[in-house]
């Protein structure tokens, strides 16, 4: 019986500082699972430092039986997302793996996430406990992000869910097939396709080498993102703010009616009225903004520009 292959699908954006140490982790975890083959493939998303130079060393200097690398270059930077698409799209084991390259993911927990796909999980979800380096604000930014996607969407996403995970063969076919969205969430599409899963728990540690390459913007246009592609709810939202305005109007307008009528005045609220009309604009502001964002996707949805571009690969 051949042995089981794993491809392993590892994300790299201006990485080098902290590559060969990734890499030698890696190493010295998939050369005791002797039993099983390895496909590791290098995702270079446009990096502008040495991190293609070392990815080819690192391919060049590796005989280890069980592990095949495989480089995958981009023409220019893509986004995370879309190096972790390219590399399920190319990979061919029978389970894939993500993993980033920063050293927050530990290659110790891979053994783990292998024995739960042995049970027969089709899905095995990484959920954070701690990051060594997450701020304040990023730990309060996180925490709102996924109850307002919980709240909105249909869909129940696990919080601090992260971007390693494994999917069975099964999964990323259909990944492959039916998830070719322009505004990607990945770690949701694998959320989102039911399947049986589970989910493990370990502790990121800091950042041994450089800085995060997501910055606050990132994260508020990833989020943005996941929400506008897992709901409609928002649409609803402003209908539903819309309606209100008007049932306000014409309470506001009746009053007014009222008083002139019957009490042979005209009501004062110079204030009021500035506040309501004030409100108001805001409100039809937020839902055209809304309307614009649903509009945008759809017109990158239309147009089908490439997820990705592929300058070299190498084996």
């Amino acid at each position: 019986m051949e042995p089981k292959k794993f491809s392993i699908v590892i994300s790299i954006y201006n990485e080098a500082l902290g590559l060969v140490s990734f890499w030698e982790s890696l190493k010295q975890v998939l050369s005791e699972e002797k039993q099983f083959l390895f496909e590791l493939l290098w995702v270079n998303d446009g990096s502008t430092d040495k991190s293609q130079f070392l990815i080819n060393k690192i391919i060049e200097e590796t005989s280890i039986d069980n592990i095949n690398n495989i480089a995958i270059e981009f023409s220019k930077n893509f986004g995370h997302e879309s190096a972790m698409i390219a590399g399920i799209d190319n990979a061919s084991g029978d389970a894939i793996i993500c993993i980033d390259s920063d050293g927050q993911h530990p290659s110790e927990e891979i053994p783990k996430m292998i024995n739960a796909f042995s049970k027969g999980y089709d899905i095995v979800l990484m959920h954070r406990l701690q990051r060594g380096d997450s701020s304040f604000l990023k730990k309060i930014f996180s925490k709102l992000f996924y109850k307002t996607i919980n709240l909105l969407s249909s869909i129940k996403f696990e919080e601090n869910s992260t971007d390693f995970f494994l999917i069975s063969s099964e999964i990323s076919e259909i990944l492959k097939a039916n998830f070719r969205d322009q505004s990607r969430f990945i770690r949701g599409f694998v959320q989102s396709v039911g399947f049986s899963k589970t989910i493990l728990s370990f502790n990121a540690p800091a950042r041994a080498h450089g800085e995060s390459n997501y910055s606050y913007w990132s994260l508020f246009k990833l989020s943005f993102n996941a929400i506008f592609s897992f709901s409609n709810k928002p649409l609803r939202v402003s209908i539903g703010l819309s309606i209100l305005f008007i049932f306000l109007t014409l309470t506001l307008g009746g009053y007014s009616l009222y008083m002139y009528q019957y009490a042979s005045e005209v009501p004062t609220g110079y204030t009021t009225l500035i506040i309501f009309l004030s409100a108001s604009f805001s409100t039809l502001f937020i839902a055209l903004s809304i309307i614009s964002l649903y509009f945008e996707k759809l017109i990158k949805e239309v147009r089908k520009r490439p997820l990705y571009i592929i300058k070299k690969r190498k084996k």
